[in-house]
Protein backbone atom coordinates (compact mmCIF):
# COMPACT_ATOMS: atom_id res chain seq x y z
CA UNK A 1 0.00 0.00 0.00
CA UNK A 2 1.28 3.44 -0.97
CA UNK A 3 0.34 6.47 1.11
CA UNK A 4 0.28 9.67 -0.94
CA UNK A 5 0.21 13.03 0.85
CA UNK A 6 0.51 15.39 -2.11
CA UNK A 7 -0.69 14.86 -5.67
CA UNK A 8 -1.81 17.18 -8.45
CA UNK A 9 -1.21 20.14 -6.13
CA UNK A 10 -3.66 18.80 -3.53
CA UNK A 11 -2.48 18.28 0.06
CA UNK A 12 -4.60 15.33 1.11
CA UNK A 13 -3.80 11.79 2.14
CA UNK A 14 -4.84 8.97 -0.18
CA UNK A 15 -3.75 5.39 -0.67
CA UNK A 16 -2.90 3.62 -3.94
CA UNK A 17 -2.11 0.05 -4.91
CA UNK A 18 0.52 1.10 -7.43
CA UNK A 19 2.21 4.18 -8.90
CA UNK A 20 0.16 4.46 -12.10
CA UNK A 21 -2.06 7.35 -11.02
CA UNK A 22 0.76 9.12 -9.18
CA UNK A 23 3.27 8.90 -12.05
CA UNK A 24 0.71 9.94 -14.67
CA UNK A 25 -0.20 13.03 -12.66
CA UNK A 26 3.42 14.05 -12.08
CA UNK A 27 4.30 13.42 -15.71
CA UNK A 28 1.43 15.61 -16.92
CA UNK A 29 2.07 18.42 -14.44
CA UNK A 30 5.82 18.60 -14.95
CA UNK A 31 5.09 20.52 -18.15
CA UNK A 32 4.07 23.45 -15.94
CA UNK A 33 7.47 23.73 -14.28
CA UNK A 34 9.20 23.11 -17.61
CA UNK A 35 7.62 26.24 -19.11
CA UNK A 36 8.77 28.43 -16.21
CA UNK A 37 11.95 30.38 -16.87
CA UNK A 38 14.77 29.49 -14.52
CA UNK A 39 14.82 33.08 -13.24
CA UNK A 40 11.14 32.72 -12.26
CA UNK A 41 11.83 29.47 -10.39
CA UNK A 42 14.69 31.18 -8.55
CA UNK A 43 12.45 34.13 -7.63
CA UNK A 44 9.79 31.78 -6.25
CA UNK A 45 12.32 29.78 -4.24
CA UNK A 46 13.96 32.93 -2.89
CA UNK A 47 10.61 34.16 -1.64
CA UNK A 48 10.00 30.72 -0.11
CA UNK A 49 13.24 30.97 1.85
CA UNK A 50 12.15 34.29 3.35
CA UNK A 51 8.75 32.85 4.23
CA UNK A 52 9.75 29.66 6.02
CA UNK A 53 12.20 31.43 8.31
CA UNK A 54 9.21 33.23 9.86
CA UNK A 55 7.21 30.02 10.38
CA UNK A 56 7.55 29.17 14.06
CA UNK A 57 6.25 25.64 13.49
CA UNK A 58 9.33 24.60 11.53
CA UNK A 59 12.06 27.27 11.81
CA UNK A 60 13.47 25.58 14.92
CA UNK A 61 13.82 22.22 13.18
CA UNK A 62 17.44 21.22 12.63
CA UNK A 63 18.50 22.19 9.12
CA UNK A 64 15.77 24.71 8.31
CA UNK A 65 18.26 27.53 8.85
CA UNK A 66 20.44 26.00 6.15
CA UNK A 67 17.47 25.91 3.78
CA UNK A 68 16.86 29.63 4.17
CA UNK A 69 20.52 30.39 3.49
CA UNK A 70 20.59 28.02 0.54
CA UNK A 71 17.52 29.65 -1.03
CA UNK A 72 19.13 33.08 -1.32
CA UNK A 73 18.89 34.34 -4.89
CA UNK A 74 22.64 34.81 -5.32
CA UNK A 75 23.27 31.27 -4.07
CA UNK A 76 20.69 29.70 -6.39
CA UNK A 77 22.10 31.59 -9.38
CA UNK A 78 25.60 30.48 -8.42
CA UNK A 79 24.46 26.86 -8.22
CA UNK A 80 22.88 27.05 -11.67
CA UNK A 81 25.99 28.64 -13.17
CA UNK A 82 28.16 25.96 -11.59
CA UNK A 83 26.00 23.12 -12.92
CA UNK A 84 24.86 24.51 -16.26
CA UNK A 85 27.80 26.81 -17.10
CA UNK A 86 25.22 29.24 -18.46
CA UNK A 87 21.60 29.06 -17.37
CA UNK A 88 20.43 30.21 -20.81
CA UNK A 89 21.15 26.62 -21.94
CA UNK A 90 17.93 25.86 -20.10
CA UNK A 91 15.87 28.41 -22.03
CA UNK A 92 16.68 27.39 -25.63
CA UNK A 93 19.35 26.00 -27.92
CA UNK A 94 22.51 28.06 -27.69
CA UNK A 95 25.50 28.21 -30.00
CA UNK A 96 28.72 26.60 -28.79
CA UNK A 97 32.31 26.53 -30.01
CA UNK A 98 31.47 23.30 -31.84
CA UNK A 99 29.35 23.13 -35.00
CA UNK A 100 26.08 22.63 -33.16
CA UNK A 101 23.76 24.30 -30.68
CA UNK A 102 23.35 22.96 -27.16
CA UNK A 103 20.34 22.80 -24.82
CA UNK A 104 19.58 21.23 -21.43
CA UNK A 105 16.36 19.21 -21.16
CA UNK A 106 14.94 17.66 -17.95
CA UNK A 107 15.11 13.88 -17.65
CA UNK A 108 11.44 13.45 -16.71
CA UNK A 109 10.35 11.97 -13.37
CA UNK A 110 12.88 11.84 -10.55
CA UNK A 111 12.17 9.34 -7.77
CA UNK A 112 13.79 10.17 -4.44
CA UNK A 113 14.66 7.65 -1.72
CA UNK A 114 15.43 9.76 1.36
CA UNK A 115 17.10 8.70 4.63
CA UNK A 116 15.64 9.84 7.95
CA UNK A 117 18.82 11.04 9.69
CA UNK A 118 18.45 14.69 8.58
CA UNK A 119 14.89 16.10 8.92
CA UNK A 120 15.23 18.52 5.99
CA UNK A 121 16.95 16.10 3.60
CA UNK A 122 13.75 15.49 1.60
CA UNK A 123 13.60 19.15 0.66
CA UNK A 124 17.29 19.40 -0.24
CA UNK A 125 16.83 16.38 -2.50
CA UNK A 126 13.68 17.82 -4.05
CA UNK A 127 15.21 21.23 -4.74
CA UNK A 128 17.67 19.59 -7.16
CA UNK A 129 14.76 18.40 -9.28
CA UNK A 130 12.98 21.73 -9.11
CA UNK A 131 16.05 23.62 -10.35
CA UNK A 132 16.38 21.12 -13.20
CA UNK A 133 12.65 21.36 -14.08
CA UNK A 134 11.91 17.69 -13.48
CA UNK A 135 8.83 16.18 -11.93
CA UNK A 136 9.40 14.45 -8.59
CA UNK A 137 8.02 11.63 -6.48
CA UNK A 138 9.63 11.74 -3.04
CA UNK A 139 9.60 8.68 -0.76
CA UNK A 140 10.02 10.62 2.47
CA UNK A 141 10.48 9.14 5.96
CA UNK A 142 7.12 9.32 7.72
CA UNK A 143 8.61 11.16 10.71
CA UNK A 144 9.78 13.98 8.40
CA UNK A 145 6.78 14.25 6.07
CA UNK A 146 5.14 17.10 7.99
CA UNK A 147 8.24 19.27 7.50
CA UNK A 148 8.40 18.95 3.72
CA UNK A 149 4.62 19.31 3.38
CA UNK A 150 4.70 22.52 5.42
CA UNK A 151 7.44 23.94 3.20
CA UNK A 152 5.58 22.99 0.02
CA UNK A 153 2.34 24.50 1.33
CA UNK A 154 4.20 27.80 1.70
CA UNK A 155 5.53 27.46 -1.85
CA UNK A 156 2.00 26.75 -3.07
CA UNK A 157 0.86 30.18 -1.79
CA UNK A 158 3.71 32.25 -3.26
CA UNK A 159 3.38 34.47 -6.32
CA UNK A 160 6.00 36.65 -8.00
CA UNK A 161 5.97 39.28 -10.73
CA UNK A 162 8.46 38.83 -13.56
CA UNK A 163 8.58 40.80 -16.83
CA UNK A 164 5.02 42.02 -16.30
CA UNK A 165 3.62 38.52 -15.70
CA UNK A 166 2.44 36.85 -12.46
CA UNK A 167 3.76 33.38 -11.68
CA UNK A 168 2.70 31.00 -8.92
CA UNK A 169 4.52 28.41 -6.85
CA UNK A 170 1.54 26.15 -7.57
CA UNK A 171 3.13 25.31 -10.93
CA UNK A 172 6.11 23.87 -9.09
CA UNK A 173 4.12 22.10 -6.36
CA UNK A 174 1.83 20.40 -8.90
CA UNK A 175 4.89 18.65 -10.36
CA UNK A 176 5.68 17.03 -6.98
CA UNK A 177 4.22 14.05 -5.15
CA UNK A 178 5.12 13.02 -1.58
CA UNK A 179 4.66 9.35 -0.73
CA UNK A 180 5.59 6.71 1.81
CA UNK A 181 5.51 2.93 1.67
CA UNK A 182 7.23 -0.03 3.28
CA UNK A 183 10.68 -0.20 1.75
CA UNK A 184 10.68 -3.94 2.47
CA UNK A 185 7.76 -4.43 0.09
CA UNK A 186 9.50 -5.55 -3.10
CA UNK A 187 6.47 -4.96 -5.34
CA UNK A 188 6.01 -1.32 -4.27
CA UNK A 189 9.78 -0.68 -4.40
CA UNK A 190 10.03 -2.23 -7.86
CA UNK A 191 7.08 -0.25 -9.20
CA UNK A 192 8.51 2.97 -7.76
CA UNK A 193 11.86 2.27 -9.40
CA UNK A 194 10.26 1.52 -12.76
CA UNK A 195 8.54 4.90 -13.09
CA UNK A 196 11.83 6.77 -12.58
CA UNK A 197 13.78 8.46 -15.34
CA UNK A 198 16.29 9.28 -12.62
CA UNK A 199 16.75 7.90 -9.09
CA UNK A 200 18.26 9.95 -6.25
CA UNK A 201 19.18 7.75 -3.30
CA UNK A 202 20.24 8.91 0.17
CA UNK A 203 21.12 6.23 2.69
CA UNK A 204 23.44 3.59 4.02
CA UNK A 205 25.26 0.90 2.09
CA UNK A 206 22.40 -1.59 2.34
CA UNK A 207 19.81 0.93 1.15
CA UNK A 208 21.98 2.04 -1.78
CA UNK A 209 22.60 -1.57 -2.86
CA UNK A 210 18.97 -2.62 -2.62
CA UNK A 211 17.62 0.39 -4.53
CA UNK A 212 20.22 0.26 -7.31
CA UNK A 213 19.46 -3.46 -7.77
CA UNK A 214 15.76 -2.86 -8.44
CA UNK A 215 14.42 -3.23 -12.01
CA UNK A 216 14.37 0.12 -13.77
CA UNK A 217 14.06 1.82 -17.15
CA UNK A 218 17.03 1.22 -19.43
CA UNK A 219 17.82 4.94 -19.62
CA UNK A 220 17.40 5.61 -15.88
CA UNK A 221 20.14 7.76 -14.34
CA UNK A 222 21.17 6.87 -10.76
CA UNK A 223 22.58 9.47 -8.36
CA UNK A 224 23.47 8.03 -4.94
CA UNK A 225 24.63 9.82 -1.80
CA UNK A 226 26.08 7.89 1.10
CA UNK A 227 27.25 6.37 3.31
CA UNK A 228 30.03 8.80 4.18
CA UNK A 229 32.36 9.74 7.05
CA UNK A 230 33.79 13.09 8.18
CA UNK A 231 36.58 14.17 10.54
CA UNK A 232 38.92 17.05 11.34
CA UNK A 233 42.64 17.87 11.58
CA UNK A 234 44.50 20.71 13.32
CA UNK A 235 48.18 21.50 12.75
CA UNK A 236 50.53 22.80 15.46
CA UNK A 237 50.65 26.38 14.20
CA UNK A 238 46.85 26.59 14.19
CA UNK A 239 46.53 25.06 17.66
CA UNK A 240 48.95 27.64 19.06
CA UNK A 241 47.24 30.55 17.30
CA UNK A 242 44.45 32.92 18.33
CA UNK A 243 42.10 31.08 15.95
CA UNK A 244 42.09 27.85 17.93
CA UNK A 245 39.49 28.61 20.60
CA UNK A 246 36.90 29.83 18.08
CA UNK A 247 37.55 26.80 15.88
CA UNK A 248 36.99 24.44 18.83
CA UNK A 249 33.72 26.19 19.71
CA UNK A 250 32.53 25.87 16.11
CA UNK A 251 33.63 22.23 16.04
CA UNK A 252 31.54 21.49 19.13
CA UNK A 253 28.54 22.94 17.32
CA UNK A 254 29.33 20.90 14.18
CA UNK A 255 29.34 17.78 16.36
CA UNK A 256 26.06 18.73 18.05
CA UNK A 257 24.11 19.61 14.90
CA UNK A 258 22.12 16.54 13.76
CA UNK A 259 23.49 14.77 16.89
CA UNK A 260 26.32 13.33 14.73
CA UNK A 261 23.87 11.36 12.57
CA UNK A 262 24.68 13.20 9.32
CA UNK A 263 27.43 12.04 6.96
CA UNK A 264 28.97 15.50 7.42
CA UNK A 265 29.19 15.15 11.22
CA UNK A 266 32.78 15.00 12.57
CA UNK A 267 33.52 11.70 14.30
CA UNK A 268 37.27 12.02 15.03
CA UNK A 269 39.56 15.02 15.56
CA UNK A 270 43.34 14.78 15.08
CA UNK A 271 45.62 17.34 16.77
CA UNK A 272 49.27 17.75 15.84
CA UNK A 273 51.62 17.82 18.85
CA UNK A 274 51.88 21.33 20.26
CA UNK A 275 52.45 23.19 23.49
CA UNK A 276 49.00 21.97 24.58
CA UNK A 277 48.70 18.36 25.68
CA UNK A 278 45.80 16.32 24.34
CA UNK A 279 44.35 16.38 27.86
CA UNK A 280 44.38 20.19 27.85
CA UNK A 281 42.67 20.24 24.47
CA UNK A 282 40.06 17.81 25.81
CA UNK A 283 39.36 20.21 28.68
CA UNK A 284 38.84 23.02 26.18
CA UNK A 285 36.43 20.84 24.20
CA UNK A 286 34.62 20.01 27.44
CA UNK A 287 34.00 23.69 28.15
CA UNK A 288 32.53 24.24 24.67
CA UNK A 289 30.26 21.23 24.98
CA UNK A 290 29.01 22.57 28.29
CA UNK A 291 28.25 25.92 26.65
CA UNK A 292 26.09 24.42 23.90
CA UNK A 293 22.48 25.66 23.72
CA UNK A 294 19.95 23.63 25.67
CA UNK A 295 18.38 22.26 22.46
CA UNK A 296 21.63 20.42 21.71
CA UNK A 297 22.21 19.19 25.27
CA UNK A 298 18.70 17.72 25.44
CA UNK A 299 18.60 16.06 22.02
CA UNK A 300 16.76 12.75 21.82
CA UNK A 301 19.16 9.80 21.87
CA UNK A 302 17.82 6.51 20.43
CA UNK A 303 18.09 3.49 22.69
CA UNK A 304 20.67 1.81 20.46
CA UNK A 305 22.86 4.92 20.44
CA UNK A 306 22.53 5.28 24.22
CA UNK A 307 23.70 1.67 24.67
CA UNK A 308 26.68 2.29 22.38
CA UNK A 309 27.67 5.40 24.36
CA UNK A 310 27.47 3.54 27.67
CA UNK A 311 29.56 0.66 26.28
CA UNK A 312 32.29 2.88 24.80
CA UNK A 313 32.46 4.95 28.00
CA UNK A 314 32.95 1.77 30.03
CA UNK A 315 35.73 0.58 27.74
CA UNK A 316 37.62 3.88 27.91
CA UNK A 317 37.22 4.08 31.69
CA UNK A 318 38.72 0.62 32.14
CA UNK A 319 41.77 0.96 29.87
CA UNK A 320 44.88 2.68 31.19
CA UNK A 321 46.07 4.01 27.83
CA UNK A 322 42.81 5.84 27.14
CA UNK A 323 41.15 8.90 28.61
CA UNK A 324 37.61 10.19 28.85
CA UNK A 325 35.69 13.35 29.74
CA UNK A 326 31.91 13.10 29.87
CA UNK A 327 28.73 14.75 31.00
CA UNK A 328 26.86 13.33 34.00
CA UNK A 329 24.14 12.20 31.60
CA UNK A 330 24.63 11.06 27.99
CA UNK A 331 24.68 14.58 26.51
CA UNK A 332 28.31 14.46 25.31
CA UNK A 333 31.45 12.32 25.53
CA UNK A 334 35.13 13.03 24.71
CA UNK A 335 37.25 9.91 24.14
CA UNK A 336 41.05 10.26 24.16
CA UNK A 337 43.59 7.83 22.75
CA UNK A 338 46.66 7.79 20.53
CA UNK A 339 45.75 5.09 18.01
CA UNK A 340 45.99 6.42 14.46
CA UNK A 341 42.70 5.27 12.98
CA UNK A 342 39.19 6.39 12.07
CA UNK A 343 36.81 5.12 14.75
CA UNK A 344 33.39 3.66 14.10
CA UNK A 345 30.79 6.41 14.70
CA UNK A 346 28.99 6.19 18.03
CA UNK A 347 26.88 9.35 17.48
CA UNK A 348 25.14 11.29 20.25
CA UNK A 349 27.96 13.90 20.49
CA UNK A 350 30.56 11.21 21.18
CA UNK A 351 33.83 12.53 19.72
CA UNK A 352 37.21 10.78 19.52
CA UNK A 353 40.26 13.04 19.84
CA UNK A 354 43.82 11.94 19.09
CA UNK A 355 47.29 13.49 19.19
CA UNK A 356 49.50 12.87 16.15
CA UNK A 357 53.09 13.72 15.27
CA UNK A 358 52.31 15.22 11.88
CA UNK A 359 49.01 16.03 10.12
CA UNK A 360 50.24 14.17 7.03
CA UNK A 361 49.96 11.01 9.16
CA UNK A 362 46.19 10.97 8.55
CA UNK A 363 46.47 10.93 4.75
CA UNK A 364 46.79 7.16 4.55
CA UNK A 365 43.50 6.83 6.45
CA UNK A 366 41.57 8.55 3.69
CA UNK A 367 39.39 6.62 1.26
CA UNK A 368 36.51 7.54 -1.06
CA UNK A 369 34.23 7.08 1.95
CA UNK A 370 35.36 10.43 3.40
CA UNK A 371 32.90 13.20 2.67
CA UNK A 372 34.25 16.23 4.52
CA UNK A 373 37.29 17.27 6.54
CA UNK A 374 37.69 20.36 8.65
CA UNK A 375 41.30 21.28 7.88
CA UNK A 376 42.74 23.83 10.30
CA UNK A 377 46.02 24.99 8.77
CA UNK A 378 46.92 28.69 8.78
CA UNK A 379 49.51 28.71 6.03
CA UNK A 380 47.47 28.89 2.79
CA UNK A 381 50.08 27.11 0.65
CA UNK A 382 50.42 24.30 3.18
CA UNK A 383 46.62 24.00 3.46
CA UNK A 384 46.22 23.89 -0.33
CA UNK A 385 48.91 21.20 -0.65
CA UNK A 386 47.31 19.16 2.13
CA UNK A 387 43.89 19.56 0.48
CA UNK A 388 45.31 18.40 -2.85
CA UNK A 389 46.73 15.25 -1.26
CA UNK A 390 43.59 14.57 0.78
CA UNK A 391 41.17 15.02 -2.12
CA UNK A 392 43.35 12.85 -4.37
CA UNK A 393 42.86 10.05 -1.84
CA UNK A 394 39.10 10.53 -1.68
CA UNK A 395 37.87 13.52 0.35
CA UNK A 396 35.09 15.46 -1.39
CA UNK A 397 35.03 18.67 0.67
CA UNK A 398 37.72 20.55 2.61
CA UNK A 399 36.03 23.01 4.97
CA UNK A 400 36.54 25.04 8.15
CA UNK A 401 34.85 24.48 11.52
CA UNK A 402 31.31 25.81 11.53
CA UNK A 403 30.82 25.16 7.79
CA UNK A 404 30.96 21.39 7.57
CA UNK A 405 27.17 20.98 7.21
CA UNK A 406 26.72 23.70 4.58
CA UNK A 407 25.00 22.08 1.59
CA UNK A 408 27.41 23.30 -1.07
CA UNK A 409 27.55 21.91 -4.57
CA UNK A 410 29.36 19.80 -5.65
CA UNK A 411 28.12 17.36 -2.97
CA UNK A 412 29.89 14.02 -2.53
CA UNK A 413 31.92 14.91 -5.62
CA UNK A 414 28.79 15.25 -7.77
CA UNK A 415 27.19 18.19 -9.59
CA UNK A 416 23.66 16.75 -9.31
CA UNK A 417 21.82 19.33 -11.42
CA UNK A 418 24.13 18.57 -14.32
CA UNK A 419 23.24 14.89 -13.97
CA UNK A 420 19.52 15.69 -13.77
CA UNK A 421 19.37 17.04 -17.30
CA UNK A 422 20.04 15.61 -20.74
CA UNK A 423 22.42 17.67 -22.86
CA UNK A 424 20.95 17.68 -26.35
CA UNK A 425 22.32 19.13 -29.58
CA UNK A 426 20.92 20.79 -32.69
CA UNK A 427 23.13 20.71 -35.77
CA UNK A 428 22.69 23.34 -38.47
CA UNK A 429 20.09 22.41 -41.06
CA UNK A 430 20.56 22.23 -44.80
CA UNK A 431 20.97 25.72 -46.26
CA UNK A 432 21.95 27.28 -42.95
CA UNK A 433 25.69 26.68 -43.23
Amino acid sequence: MIKCYLLDGKFQENTYDDFTTISESVNANRKKIYHLKLDVIIELLTKLGRKIITDGTINTVEGVGYITLWLRKDNLKKICRLNYLDQTYYEDFKETESKFELCAQPRGIVCHWVASNVPTLSFFSLIQSILSKNGSIVKAPEENIDIILTILKHLNEIEVEHDGMTYSGKDIVSSVSIVSFDGGNFTDSKNFSQVADCKIIWGGAEAISSVTALPQKEHCEIISFGPKYSFGVFDREFIESNYFEKALANTATDIAIFNQMACSSPQVLFFEKSRYSIQEIAQKMKSYFEELPEKYLKQYIPQGTASNIINIRGMYLLEDDKGILKSDDLSWTILIDSELRLEEPVQGKCIFIKEIDDIDDVLDLITRKIQAMTVCIINPDKRREFAKNATYRGVDRIVVPGKIHDFDLPWDGILPLNRLVRWVILKNGIGSE
